[in-house]
């Protein structure tokens, strides 16, 4: 079999003003999830390191830029603590709650133990007033025959373990649930590193976790 074996990154990160408010990025033309609240930034899938890298970093780049054009900054911080009331708003604008059920994320421990998960991106918080908006790194894994195209399955549960222990500090730290991940049309994703992780690291580990298993 003609196996090809390929990495895709997904980076969501803030669009904050000068002080320090979230804003809108589609109101300024910038990706975004599908919550509308994160910027989205995506790198082309490869089964070389240097290829998905590069065209991160050149998106995140170009979109650095417009954001300065705005006045603004795109800020990696995995965590962000906004007021209730506005995600309230928010989610009346954009219709958000009917994706309260909808919540693809599966976690290979038991799902009893862990906490919300980081499907929607907003998390209660020790305050009543306020809440917790989350942004994440997302790392898909794929594996196809180069031939008929056809999907061929990884091991999705020893990739999120290996996965895990390779970030277990980082992913402790921005106190993000261990072990999350969400099938996909052309293999999985993993889903629970924090936006500030090191691109490159991650890339790195993938691509030793893929060629291994």
């Amino acid at each position: 079999m003609n196996e090809i074996r390929e990495v895709g990154i997904e980076k969501e990160t803030f669009l904050l003003n000068k002080d320090g408010s979230v804003m809108e990025p589609k109101l300024y033309g910038f990706p975004r999830d599908e919550f509308e609240f994160l910027v989205e930034l995506r790198s082309l899938p490869s089964d070389r390191l240097y290829p998905v890298y590069t065209t991160l970093q050149q998106e995140e780049l170009q979109y650095k830029l417009r954001a300065n054009k705005f006045n603004m900054e795109l800020i990696d911080t995995p965590n962000r603590i906004v007021d209730k009331e506005w995600v309230d708003k928010h989610w009346k604008k954009y219709d958000l709650h009917r994706f309260d059920e909808l919540d693809f994320t599966k976690n290979i421990y038991d799902k009893a133990l862990q906490q919300q998960s980081h499907h929607l991106g907003v998390l209660s918080s020790k305050s009543e007033k306020f809440k917790k908006l989350t942004a994440g790194i997302h790392v898909h894994f794929s594996s196809r025959d180069v031939i008929s195209g056809e999907v061929i399955e990884l091991p999705e549960k020893k990739i999120v373990e290996e996965m895990d222990n390779s970030f277990r500090l980082e992913i402790k730290q921005a106190e993000r649930n261990f072990g999350e991940w969400e099938p996909k049309a052309h293999g999985f994703e993993y889903r629970s590193l924090p936006c500030d992780t090191d691109v490159y690291r991650v890339l790195k580990e993938s691509f030793r976790i893929l060629r291994e298993v």
